[in-house]
C-alpha cells in the first residue's frame, strides 16, 4: 500500500510516518523545504509548494490513499489550508484517486449536538483571537472536502492533541461526545488513521476521535 502525506513535517505528521511505516505502508511525503529529519527508507520525499499542481501530483502518484495533516500554527497570519486542499482534491480527480483523509479539529465547521457547550464557547474565543480569515479558512477546507465528489473522503476532528504515547483506547465516530476533557495523543490519532486506511469504516463522514 502507498499513502501520500501532506503535512509530513509537523508533530502529527511525524507520528503518522512512524505508525504507517511500522504497518509496512510505503509513503510519499510532501515537504515545502528539504526535510532536516531522517525519513524511512521506504518513503519518497517530494519538495515543492502546496500551490504547485505539478508537485502535488507527484506526491499523489500511485497512491492508494492520501492523508492531509497540515494546519496553521497558533500565531499564523496567512490562510492556506483551503487553497492547498482544493489543489490536492483537483489533482486526485485528474489521477482517478478517491481515498482522502483530512485532519481538522472538533471546533472546525459545524458544531453538532455531540460537541459540548464548553467547546462551543471556546470556538467563540478562538474566533475573536485568531488573525483575520484563519477560522474561515479551516471551515472552508472542510466544506471543500465534503463537496469534493470523492467517494472516499473522511474528515477526522480531534478535540485536543497531546504528545502522550499511543494507546489502543480510542473512540472514533460521527456521534462521539467531545468536551472540555476530551483529547487524543498524536500517536493514537496516527494509529487510528492507519487503521482507517487499512479497513475503511467512515467513508464520506466527519468523525471525532478521542482517547478514553
Amino acid at each position: 500500500m502507498i499513502v501520500s502525506v501532506f503535512g509530513a513535517s509537523g508533530r502529527t505528521g511525524h507520528a503518522f510516518i512512524a505508525s504507517a511505516s511500522d504497518a509496512g505502508i510505503s509513503l510519499r511525503l510532501h515537504y515545502r523545504a528539504k526535510p532536516s529529519e531522517q525519513v524511512p527508507t521506504s518513503s519518497t520525499v517530494v519538495v515543492g509548494s502546496l500551490n504547485d499542481p505539478t508537485a502535488v501530483r507527484e506526491v499523489l502518484r500511485g497512491a492508494n490513499a492520501t492523508v492531509v495533516l497540515f494546519g496553521p500554527h497558533h500565531d499564523a497570519r496567512i490562510p492556506f489550508c483551503a487553497a492547498a486542499t482544493k489543489t490536492i482534491i483537483g489533482a486526485m480527480h485528474t489521477q482517478s484517486q478517491q481515498r482522502l483523509l483530512v485532519v481538522t479539529g472538533a471546533m472546525t465547521g459545524g458544531m453538532p449536538s455531540n460537541v459540548s457547550l464548553f467547546m462551543r464557547f471556546m470556538r467563540k474565543i478562538v474566533q475573536r483571537s485568531a488573525h483575520e480569515g484563519m477560522v474561515e479558512d479551516r471551515n472552508e477546507q472542510e466544506r471543500l472536502v465534503r463537496d469534493s465528489m470523492l467517494t472516499g473522503w473522511t474528515l477526522i476532528k480531534p478535540p485536543r492533541l497531546t504528545d502522550d504515547p499511543a494507546t489502543e483506547a480510542v473512540d472514533m465516530g460521527p456521534d462521539l461526545s467531545v468536551g472540555m476533557r476530551s483529547r487524543i495523543s498524536r500517536a493514537s490519532l496516527a494509529a487510528s488513521l492507519v487503521r482507517e486506511i487499512q479497513a475503511p469504516r467512515f467513508a464520506q463522514q466527519a468523525v471525532y476521535a478521542a482517547n478514553r
